[in-house]
C-alpha cells in the first residue's frame, strides 16, 4: 500500500526570487482566470465546456498572442496544472450527486498565491530546485521520508512556502 504524506517549509527567498514567484502566481492565475471566462461564455452559449486537453491546445495559442507573450517565460507545467485544476473544479460543479459550488475567478492579493510543480524540481538537504527560478533554500524542520512527487509553491502573508508531497511504499 502506497500512503501520501505532505511536508510545509517556509522558504528563504531573496527579493529577486519573491520577484520571480509572484511573476509565476500571476501568469497562473491570468490562465485559470482566462480559461474560466471561455468556459462561462461558452455555458451561456448553451454549448459543451472544454476538457483540459482542448483548453492546454489553446494555452500554446495564448502563448503566441502579442498580448500574452508573457506566458512563454511562466514554466508551461504549472500553467498545465491550473489548467487542470480548473477542469476538476468544472466536474465538481456539475456532479449531479455531491455538486459543489462553481469556480469563482482569482483576484490579485486577495486569494493565496500558489502554484505547483508535477515534475522538474530537485531536492539536495535544506534547499530546491524550482525550474526557471534556480535554487532556493527553506528551513528544513524535519527529514523528508520518501519519494517526492510534486511540489507546491505557496504564499500566506509576506512568507512562501514550500509544500513537498511524497509516497511511502
Amino acid at each position: 500500500m502506497k500512503i501520501r504524506k505532505a511536508y510545509k517549509f517556509r522558504l528563504k527567498t531573496k527579493p529577486q526570487q519573491e520577484q520571480l514567484f509572484r511573476q509565476q502566481a500571476g501568469c497562473c492565475r491570468f490562465v485559470w482566470n482566462r480559461a474560466l471566462a471561455l468556459q462561462k461564455n461558452l455555458l451561456d452559449a448553451e454549448e459543451k465546456v472544454l476538457r483540459y486537453v482542448e483548453t492546454a491546445k489553446l494555452l500554446t495559442g495564448w502563448k503566441r498572442e502579442e498580448g500574452t507573450k508573457f506566458l512563454a517565460q511562466a514554466q508551461s507545467q504549472t500553467l498545465q496544472q491550473t489548467l487542470k485544476f480548473l477542469d476538476q473544479a468544472l466536474i465538481e460543479a456539475f456532479n449531479k450527486k455531491n455538486p459543489k459550488r462553481f469556480p469563482r475567478f482569482k483576484k490579485k492579493g486577495r486569494d493565496t498565491d500558489s502554484f505547483r510543480y508535477p515534475q522538474g524540481f530537485k531536492l539536495d538537504g535544506s534547499r530546491i530546485f524550482l525550474p526557471k527560478i534556480g535554487w532556493v533554500n527553506f528551513h528544513k524542520s524535519r527529514e523528508i521520508e520518501g519519494t517526492p512527487r510534486n511540489v507546491t509553491v505557496s504564499r500566506r502573508g509576506k512568507h512562501w512556502h514550500v509544500s513537498i508531497q511524497t509516497e511511502i511504499k
